[in-house]
């Protein structure tokens, strides 16, 4: 008897009108997983396009193991974690990250690398690794032993690979950045987290994730990575993308410290159905970032 309760709930579904099941087989299944949520979006290959979205809210979810449970349930009775992609990708969102040259990698070392970063649970977790090619460098990463299973166990016959949240970040951001003389930073907007990214002329300078109580921990974590890469707060401008709204109390603390805040754009070069039209541009960004990774 499964004793396992549910603690979720679909709080937004998109699905274009042209879509059909019937086209897994031309489609990518993208997926973000975070302790706040876990959401889909589906990708018609042949049309370029998004055509599909939903985002389950996680309610008194307090674990990674949680996480996985939950995904369980969810694949039960949702028939998109019931097909066979041409590909599934999904992101995990947590702190266990770190990034590594390409040069000074070993696959055998991967554990080694991490902990010099991470308190990841080696008895727990399950290690993976993401190659940048851009960047000469691997991000590797922990996520939950249990979560990584359940996603082999709905997903036993597709091609099935596992990113940091922060990889997905860094290949859309460098995409659509154009390569310019000042350094600017981006920003990632959780429930209690939040990414940062500053991009120079040559590329990616600085990149974690930090966790916040309050707004006064989120201000305080922006405003001391700017100073400690030497950017000015009152001349800088910051791009934000994720939970987070022009009214919402994490904005203004923005505007009250920093210069100019930009809500950021989707990633170009793909096209969108027009259901999505309706949704703000820098929601769901870590959905859409992943048809950039490789």
């Amino acid at each position: 008897m499964d004793t396992i309760n549910t603690h979720y709930r679909l709080s937004h579904q998109i699905e274009d009108q042209a879509f059909s099941l019937q086209q897994a087989d031309q489609c990518n299944l993208y997926m973000a997983l975070s302790q706040k949520a876990i959401r889909f979006a589906v990708f018609n290959s042949e049309r370029n396009k998004f055509v599909v979205l939903e985002d389950y809210e996680l309610i008194t979810v307090f674990s990674p193991m949680q996480v996985g449970e939950q995904l369980r349930l969810i694949a039960q009775e949702n028939p998109l974690l019931r097909q066979r992609w041409n590909l599934v990708r999904v992101s995990v969102s947590n702190q266990h990250f770190t990034l590594v040259p390409e040069t000074l990698y070993d696959p055998s070392h991967q554990q080694d690398y991490l902990r010099l970063h991470s308190d990841f649970n080696p008895q727990q977790d399950t290690v993976l690794s993401y190659r940048h090619s851009g960047l000469e460098a691997m991000n590797i990463f922990a996520l939950d032993g249990s979560t990584y299973k359940a996603l082999q166990e709905i997903f036993p016959e597709t091609n099935l690979q596992v990113v940091h949240l922060t990889s997905s970040l860094i290949r859309s951001i460098l995409h659509q950045v154009p390569r310019a003389n000042q350094r600017s930073m981006y920003a990632f907007v959780e429930r209690n987290y939040v990414s940062l990214l500053v991009v120079g002329p040559a590329g990616l300078e600085f990149c974690n994730i930090f966790h916040y109580v309050s707004p006064e921990d989120f201000i305080y974590y922006i405003i001391f990575i700017m100073q400690e890469q030497k950017m000015d707060p009152e001349q800088e401008t910051i791009t934000v993308w994720g939970d987070i709204t022009h009214d919402s109390t994490l904005f203004n603390i923005l505007q009250r410290y920093i210069r100019q805040v930009r809500l950021g754009k989707r990633p170009a070069d793909i096209d969108y159905s027009y259901k999505f039209n309706d949704l703000f541009e820098h929601r769901y960004f870590e959905l859409y970032s992943l048809h950039l990774c490789e």
